[in-house]
């Protein structure tokens, strides 16, 4: 199997849930010698991920390059011969397959679904990222108790600062289920030191660094990753301050609120949940941004009225309902006019529908393609433009004004 062939059998398989049996029957017996660090959570993950593995990178325990993708069309051939796996619980197998012919002692791995974590042998620390509403249905304490199934016997569980009390209730709950202990950040030790002007420098408990990522979300992350860290030297890896710093102030950006360019203002960010909507409009508050145009380009429609009004007001569901002046439409944002599209691949039909939930809360117009869409928000704004709705618009976007 090539490359190419592996990516479109993974591309091939259906979306949903798989018991944690059936994967751990899909791993090999050298993915069980390897340490994973597993990152679950609903809002957080790839960044509090990133910065964890740039540290370990930095402290020479892992070394940071892409799957051989001799190694990957090999476990994606393997697990084609097996039982059909949703796609998430494939991918993990196969990276997990990977890690292991690679000869790896650790592995930073995002779980999509933190159930699948039970499968992996060999869990010593793990994270639970932040917890927030979902816009589907998950009630809080649901996606808490989720994400706690990274939990295991003897483990140190990472959590988010300033989580919900309900999240961490529960989190504390299943932590003395599962004999773990849990590592909460104080964020009265979180300090920003520069936050106006889209830069980004922050001290955790004595560790200062400029971050790549944005907002107090991001700080939390960077506090996951110290505490991570050290977490991991309790249990025998041997990893220095040094490294610890470099490693946050190394980081990439590559998947939170980046800004493209400061004038005009272009900001470019892959959030789809109400949980990352409020975080990407903090951070635009936080420097007093107004007039920009949105193009938003969300792939699926559950969910999308409660991201819709979390762009607008930056309050949760639960919130507005208590709070009665915060009517749709009526709330200050940043936002003068927003442009729905399609994101590749999806139902233009879709999109129709959501320009009639967008209407609600935004000046909203539908447009045919990114291109068109990002010329009339050029057109229309005052002070820049946003585009957000998933990884896909957010990578498509990144092409796009890459030949501008």
């Amino acid at each position: 199997m090539t490359i190419e062939q592996a990516n479109a059998y993974f591309a091939s398989l259906p979306e949903g849930f798989a018991p944690a049996r059936q994967l751990q029957e899909a791993l090999s017996a050298k993915a069980g010698r390897v340490d994973y660090l597993g990152v679950a959570g609903t809002a957080g993950k790839t960044t509090a991920a990133a910065l964890t593995a740039a540290v370990l990178r930095a402290a020479g325990r892992v070394n940071g390059e892409p799957v051989a993708p001799e190694l990957l069309a090999q476990a994606a051939e393997t697990l084609s011969a097996r039982e059909t796996l949703p796609r998430a619980a494939a991918e993990l197998a196969a990276a997990a397959r990977c890690f292991g012919e690679a000869g790896c002692a650790l592995a930073v791995v995002e779980l999509p679904d933190a159930g699948l974590a039970e499968a992996l042998p060999k869990m010593p620390v793990c994270a639970v990222t932040s917890i927030g509403p979902d816009g589907i249905s998950a009630s809080l304490e649901r996606s808490a108790a989720l994400a706690a199934g990274v939990m295991r016997k003897g483990s140190i569980c990472v959590t988010a600062p300033e989580q919900p009390k309900a999240v961490v209730s529960e989190l504390i709950v299943a932590a003395g289920k599962a004999d773990c202990e849990l590592v909460v950040p104080d964020p009265d030790d979180i300090t920003f030191l520069e936050a106006e002007k889209f830069a980004s420098r922050v001290d955790y408990g004595g560790y200062t660094v400029p971050l790549a990522f944005l907002g107090r979300h991001a700080a939390g992350s960077a506090a996951i990753a110290v505490e991570l860290a050290l977490a991991l030297c309790k249990k025998g890896y041997d990893i220095s301050d040094e490294a610890i710093l470099e490693g946050l102030a190394a980081v990439e950006n590559r998947s939170s609120i980046r800004v493209l360019s400061q004038r005009p203002l272009v900001v470019l960010d892959a959030c789809r949940t109400p949980q990352q909507a409020i975080a990407l409009l903090r951070v635009l508050n936080m420097a007093k941004v107004r007039h920009l145009s949105a193009v938003i380009g969300l792939a699926e429609e559950e969910g999308a009225e409660a991201f819709f009004s979390a762009l607008e007001s930056g309050l949760t569901a639960e919130t507005q309902k208590k709070d009665r002046t915060t009517m749709p439409g009526m709330s200050e944002n940043p936002f003068d006019k927003v442009f729905l599209v399609p994101p590749a691949g999806t139902d233009a039909a879709m999109t129709e529908r959501l320009l009639e939930k967008a209407r609600y809360h935004f000046d909203a117009e539908l447009c045919g393609s990114l291109a068109e869409a990002v010329e009339l928000a050029r057109a229309n704004s005052r002070r820049g433009l946003l585009i957000c709705g998933g990884e896909a618009i957010a990578l498509e976007a990144a092409d796009l004004l890459a030949e501008k």
